[in-house]
């Protein structure tokens, strides 16, 4: 597979620079952003609304100064939505308060249906953007103007088979660590593995990533919508471990704080997860994201739907 230039095009994410207090983005989905059971999942538009939503506080900062997420909360329709076409994330400074900002997002699907609904927590910071980066048409609010949008992201070849609905999502999730299932092409594109966890322990599903150039920010260290996509996809494997033979689930709501973005030498990054509480109908579980070393990353929360 051959590696992407930049976060932006590995999930088909373009649009215009942000003009004032609004930004508006758009991503086509395709079957390179379906996860093992040939679903799009919130983590395949982590990087669409990570990086809309911090455009028009880029606008507000200068763009010579550093921005980054602090927060991302997602909530989402819950309905699944189609493999194929294009979202739009229009984002909305709300408030500049100096270090920090907040920007709502609004997601949208290509018949105007609201998809997801977002908060976005931006941060300065003291770092400047990477030269090199900008040198190489890496705009400074992560997007470049005019960027186009691809026709096509991957080939229906690309999907995993379906799922024996006999297995439970403990089954499904031990076999996809073990590789008797396929991972899915996101996970391929995040250079995700799988860890099946220790039910018996109170830990769920584990992943591992391993940080590709194109996962860097302007920056230069890791872009927070990769960072959101990786621990989202985490969250959704954990609630993929509950769920009865047959049974679906849904990621509803997910909540990320980032506390630092790790250079791409940092080596594999971990995902751990824990169910909060499981219940029939509804679950929430929590993961960390962080370093070989221990050094946290990032937190958060999701609430999965079963259904």
């Amino acid at each position: 597979m051959t590696s992407p230039v930049d976060a932006l095009a590995a999930f088909g994410v373009g649009g215009d620079a942000p003009s004032g207090n609004v930004a508006t983005m758009h991503q086509r989905l395709g079957p390179a952003l379906v996860d093992h059971r040939g679903r799009i999942e919130l983590a395949a538009y982590a990087v669409l609304v990570d990086t809309v939503g911090g455009g028009p506080f880029v606008v507000a900062t200068g763009p010579d100064r550093g921005v980054v997420q602090a927060r991302l909360a997602f909530a989402t329709a819950g309905d699944p939505i189609e493999a194929e076409g294009l979202l739009t994330a229009e984002a909305t400074l709300r408030d500049d308060g100096g270090q920090f900002g907040l920007t709502t997002v609004e997601v949208t699907d290509p018949a105007g249906r609201l998809r997801g609904s977002v908060l976005v927590r931006n941060a300065r910071t003291g770092r400047v953007f990477d030269p090199d980066l900008l040198a190489r048409g890496r705009s400074s609010h992560g997007a470049d103007a005019g960027r186009a949008i691809p026709d096509t992201l991957g080939s229906p070849s690309d999907v995993p088979p379906r799922i024996d609905p006999a297995l439970t999502g403990a089954q499904v999730v031990e076999a996809v660590a073990a590789g008797r299932l396929a991972a899915g092409p996101l996970a391929e594109l995040l250079s995700l593995s799988i860890t099946p966890g220790d039910a018996a322990r109170g830990a769920g599903p584990g992943v591992v990533c391993t940080p590709a150039p194109w996962m860097a920010n302007p920056l230069g260290t890791m872009h927070g919508g990769v960072i959101a996509a990786v621990v989202a996809h985490g969250c959704s494997l954990a609630g993929q471990a509950h769920t009865a033979p047959g049974q679906t689930h849904t990621i509803t709501d997910f909540a990320v704080d980032f506390f630092r973005s790790p250079p791409l030498d940092a080596g594999d990054l971990l995902v751990t997860t824990r169910p909060e509480r499981i219940g029939r109908r509804l679950g929430a579980v929590a993961a960390t994201f962080t370093q070989a070393d221990g050094t946290l990353l990032a937190s958060a929360t999701a609430n999965v739907r079963f259904g």
